[in-house]
Protein backbone atom coordinates (compact mmCIF):
# COMPACT_ATOMS: atom_id res chain seq x y z
CA UNK A 1 0.00 0.00 0.00
CA UNK A 2 1.52 3.26 -1.03
CA UNK A 3 1.83 6.81 0.60
CA UNK A 4 -0.60 8.19 -2.23
CA UNK A 5 -3.47 5.29 -1.48
CA UNK A 6 -2.90 6.19 2.58
CA UNK A 7 -3.66 9.79 2.03
CA UNK A 8 -6.50 9.10 -0.01
CA UNK A 9 -8.28 6.24 2.59
CA UNK A 10 -7.51 8.25 5.80
CA UNK A 11 -8.65 11.70 4.45
CA UNK A 12 -12.44 11.21 4.16
CA UNK A 13 -12.17 9.84 7.93
CA UNK A 14 -10.41 12.80 8.87
CA UNK A 15 -12.98 14.98 7.32
CA UNK A 16 -15.94 12.53 8.94
CA UNK A 17 -14.33 13.02 12.10
CA UNK A 18 -14.35 16.94 11.74
CA UNK A 19 -17.74 17.12 10.76
CA UNK A 20 -18.88 14.95 13.75
CA UNK A 21 -16.74 17.66 15.84
CA UNK A 22 -18.11 20.74 13.83
CA UNK A 23 -21.86 19.28 14.29
CA UNK A 24 -21.60 18.80 18.39
CA UNK A 25 -22.82 22.85 19.10
CA UNK A 26 -25.19 22.66 15.58
CA UNK A 27 -29.05 21.20 16.35
CA UNK A 28 -31.95 20.01 14.76
CA UNK A 29 -32.36 19.43 11.39
CA UNK A 30 -28.44 20.57 10.81
CA UNK A 31 -27.13 18.34 13.04
CA UNK A 32 -28.82 15.35 11.56
CA UNK A 33 -27.65 16.72 7.94
CA UNK A 34 -24.02 16.65 9.30
CA UNK A 35 -23.97 13.00 10.81
CA UNK A 36 -25.38 11.61 7.86
CA UNK A 37 -22.64 13.27 5.37
CA UNK A 38 -20.13 11.93 8.24
CA UNK A 39 -21.82 8.62 8.34
CA UNK A 40 -21.61 8.31 4.05
CA UNK A 41 -18.28 10.03 3.90
CA UNK A 42 -16.80 7.20 6.77
CA UNK A 43 -18.17 4.22 4.62
CA UNK A 44 -16.70 5.52 1.49
CA UNK A 45 -13.32 5.81 2.83
CA UNK A 46 -14.03 1.67 4.30
CA UNK A 47 -14.73 0.45 1.08
CA UNK A 48 -11.76 1.89 -0.79
CA UNK A 49 -9.84 0.46 1.95
CA UNK A 50 -11.18 -2.97 1.65
CA UNK A 51 -10.84 -2.69 -2.81
CA UNK A 52 -7.48 -1.47 -2.55
CA UNK A 53 -6.33 -4.34 0.67
CA UNK A 54 -7.65 -7.27 -0.42
CA UNK A 55 -6.39 -9.81 -2.41
CA UNK A 56 -6.69 -10.06 -5.95
CA UNK A 57 -8.57 -13.17 -7.68
CA UNK A 58 -5.83 -14.63 -8.99
CA UNK A 59 -4.00 -14.71 -5.53
CA UNK A 60 -7.29 -15.43 -3.61
CA UNK A 61 -7.99 -18.59 -5.43
CA UNK A 62 -5.65 -22.09 -5.30
CA UNK A 63 -5.57 -22.94 -8.50
CA UNK A 64 -4.47 -26.39 -8.23
CA UNK A 65 -7.53 -27.47 -5.66
CA UNK A 66 -9.50 -27.86 -9.20
CA UNK A 67 -9.48 -30.94 -10.78
CA UNK A 68 -13.46 -31.77 -11.62
CA UNK A 69 -12.11 -32.37 -15.39
CA UNK A 70 -9.97 -35.30 -14.11
CA UNK A 71 -11.00 -38.18 -15.56
CA UNK A 72 -12.30 -41.07 -13.74
CA UNK A 73 -11.67 -43.99 -15.52
CA UNK A 74 -12.58 -46.63 -12.65
CA UNK A 75 -9.99 -49.44 -13.69
CA UNK A 76 -8.50 -48.62 -16.67
CA UNK A 77 -8.37 -51.28 -19.27
CA UNK A 78 -10.72 -53.58 -16.96
CA UNK A 79 -13.31 -53.85 -20.16
CA UNK A 80 -10.65 -56.13 -21.50
CA UNK A 81 -11.58 -58.79 -18.88
CA UNK A 82 -14.94 -59.12 -20.88
CA UNK A 83 -13.52 -59.77 -24.54
CA UNK A 84 -12.36 -62.77 -25.80
CA UNK A 85 -9.08 -63.22 -27.13
CA UNK A 86 -10.40 -62.44 -31.01
CA UNK A 87 -11.65 -59.58 -30.16
CA UNK A 88 -8.59 -57.74 -31.07
CA UNK A 89 -10.02 -54.28 -32.78
CA UNK A 90 -12.34 -53.80 -30.00
CA UNK A 91 -9.58 -54.02 -27.26
CA UNK A 92 -7.70 -51.63 -29.53
CA UNK A 93 -10.83 -49.25 -29.37
CA UNK A 94 -11.05 -49.59 -25.90
CA UNK A 95 -7.19 -49.24 -24.62
CA UNK A 96 -6.97 -45.91 -27.07
CA UNK A 97 -10.25 -44.65 -24.78
CA UNK A 98 -8.76 -44.96 -21.71
CA UNK A 99 -5.25 -44.42 -21.79
CA UNK A 100 -6.60 -41.28 -23.69
CA UNK A 101 -8.19 -40.35 -20.99
CA UNK A 102 -5.43 -41.24 -18.67
CA UNK A 103 -3.37 -38.94 -20.94
CA UNK A 104 -5.45 -36.27 -20.32
CA UNK A 105 -5.28 -36.28 -16.26
CA UNK A 106 -1.38 -35.97 -16.99
CA UNK A 107 -1.79 -32.50 -19.09
CA UNK A 108 -4.30 -31.37 -15.82
CA UNK A 109 -1.11 -32.74 -13.68
CA UNK A 110 1.40 -30.86 -15.60
CA UNK A 111 -0.61 -27.69 -16.08
CA UNK A 112 -1.44 -27.76 -12.53
CA UNK A 113 2.36 -27.52 -11.44
CA UNK A 114 3.34 -25.21 -14.23
CA UNK A 115 1.02 -22.63 -12.38
CA UNK A 116 3.41 -22.94 -9.35
CA UNK A 117 6.93 -22.33 -10.55
CA UNK A 118 7.74 -18.67 -9.86
CA UNK A 119 6.53 -18.49 -6.87
CA UNK A 120 8.72 -18.32 -3.77
CA UNK A 121 7.14 -20.74 -1.69
CA UNK A 122 8.54 -23.44 -4.51
CA UNK A 123 11.51 -22.05 -5.54
CA UNK A 124 13.01 -25.67 -4.74
CA UNK A 125 10.69 -27.06 -7.62
CA UNK A 126 11.45 -24.32 -10.09
CA UNK A 127 14.89 -24.71 -9.82
CA UNK A 128 14.72 -28.54 -10.26
CA UNK A 129 12.49 -27.37 -13.59
CA UNK A 130 9.85 -30.20 -12.20
CA UNK A 131 7.84 -29.15 -15.09
CA UNK A 132 9.89 -30.68 -17.24
CA UNK A 133 9.34 -34.03 -15.50
CA UNK A 134 5.98 -33.68 -15.63
CA UNK A 135 6.45 -32.75 -19.46
CA UNK A 136 8.39 -35.59 -20.43
CA UNK A 137 5.91 -37.56 -19.01
CA UNK A 138 3.13 -36.21 -20.38
CA UNK A 139 4.56 -36.67 -23.80
CA UNK A 140 6.01 -40.20 -23.50
CA UNK A 141 2.01 -40.85 -22.83
CA UNK A 142 0.87 -39.09 -26.11
CA UNK A 143 3.38 -41.48 -27.81
CA UNK A 144 2.11 -44.51 -26.43
CA UNK A 145 -1.73 -43.41 -27.38
CA UNK A 146 -0.60 -42.34 -30.50
CA UNK A 147 1.40 -46.03 -31.18
CA UNK A 148 -1.96 -47.44 -29.99
CA UNK A 149 -3.44 -45.87 -33.27
CA UNK A 150 -0.82 -46.28 -35.71
CA UNK A 151 -0.96 -49.67 -36.12
CA UNK A 152 1.09 -50.91 -33.17
CA UNK A 153 -1.69 -52.05 -31.14
CA UNK A 154 -1.32 -53.39 -28.11
CA UNK A 155 2.34 -54.19 -28.15
CA UNK A 156 5.45 -55.14 -25.99
CA UNK A 157 6.60 -51.41 -26.95
CA UNK A 158 3.73 -50.03 -25.82
CA UNK A 159 3.82 -51.69 -22.43
CA UNK A 160 6.86 -50.85 -21.96
CA UNK A 161 6.76 -47.37 -22.47
CA UNK A 162 3.54 -47.06 -20.15
CA UNK A 163 5.35 -49.29 -17.58
CA UNK A 164 7.82 -46.11 -17.73
CA UNK A 165 5.07 -43.56 -17.25
CA UNK A 166 3.71 -45.60 -14.42
CA UNK A 167 7.39 -45.13 -12.30
CA UNK A 168 7.60 -41.70 -13.76
CA UNK A 169 4.30 -40.60 -12.20
CA UNK A 170 5.33 -42.73 -8.88
CA UNK A 171 8.63 -40.66 -8.62
CA UNK A 172 6.83 -37.22 -9.32
CA UNK A 173 4.70 -38.12 -6.09
CA UNK A 174 7.55 -39.04 -4.31
CA UNK A 175 9.12 -35.99 -4.70
CA UNK A 176 6.10 -33.97 -4.04
CA UNK A 177 5.93 -36.03 -0.66
CA UNK A 178 9.23 -34.92 0.45
CA UNK A 179 9.06 -31.70 -1.07
CA UNK A 180 6.22 -30.46 1.09
CA UNK A 181 7.55 -31.75 4.46
CA UNK A 182 8.55 -29.23 7.17
CA UNK A 183 6.95 -26.81 4.57
CA UNK A 184 4.03 -23.99 5.58
CA UNK A 185 0.49 -25.12 6.07
CA UNK A 186 -0.09 -23.00 2.14
CA UNK A 187 2.76 -25.65 0.96
CA UNK A 188 0.71 -28.17 1.69
CA UNK A 189 -2.85 -27.02 0.48
CA UNK A 190 -1.34 -26.54 -3.11
CA UNK A 191 1.24 -29.83 -3.17
CA UNK A 192 -0.89 -32.23 -1.39
CA UNK A 193 -3.40 -32.66 -4.47
CA UNK A 194 -1.20 -32.43 -7.03
CA UNK A 195 0.79 -35.58 -5.26
CA UNK A 196 -2.40 -37.94 -4.52
CA UNK A 197 -3.11 -37.01 -8.59
CA UNK A 198 0.32 -38.28 -9.17
CA UNK A 199 0.14 -41.36 -7.26
CA UNK A 200 -3.22 -42.13 -8.14
CA UNK A 201 -1.80 -41.34 -12.29
CA UNK A 202 0.67 -43.89 -11.73
CA UNK A 203 -1.73 -46.27 -9.70
CA UNK A 204 -3.93 -46.39 -12.93
CA UNK A 205 -1.42 -47.03 -15.23
CA UNK A 206 0.00 -49.79 -14.15
CA UNK A 207 -3.59 -50.84 -13.15
CA UNK A 208 -4.11 -50.53 -17.53
CA UNK A 209 -0.59 -52.76 -18.18
CA UNK A 210 -1.74 -55.76 -16.11
CA UNK A 211 -5.15 -55.58 -18.05
CA UNK A 212 -3.72 -55.08 -21.11
CA UNK A 213 -0.82 -57.51 -20.55
CA UNK A 214 -3.43 -60.21 -19.45
CA UNK A 215 -5.10 -60.16 -22.60
CA UNK A 216 -2.24 -60.23 -24.66
CA UNK A 217 -1.01 -63.29 -22.66
CA UNK A 218 -4.65 -64.73 -23.20
CA UNK A 219 -4.62 -64.01 -27.24
CA UNK A 220 -0.54 -66.17 -26.77
CA UNK A 221 -1.95 -68.68 -25.22
CA UNK A 222 -4.55 -69.70 -27.94
CA UNK A 223 -2.12 -69.15 -31.02
CA UNK A 224 -0.15 -71.67 -28.99
CA UNK A 225 -2.71 -74.39 -28.53
CA UNK A 226 -4.59 -73.63 -32.54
Amino acid sequence: MNMRFRFIAVLPLFLALVALMMAGGAGGYLLLLTVGLAAATALVALATIFQYTRPPAEVRQVPVENFSLWADVGEPGAELRRLSSGDLEAAVRIANADLGSLSSNADLLNARISLLLGRPEFVELTQEKFDEQTGRLLQNLRTAVGKLGTGKGLSAEVLDLIERCASRADRIAKKLYRFQRGKPEVVHIYVEPLRRAAEKLSRDLRFFSTNVSDFMKGRSTKSESS
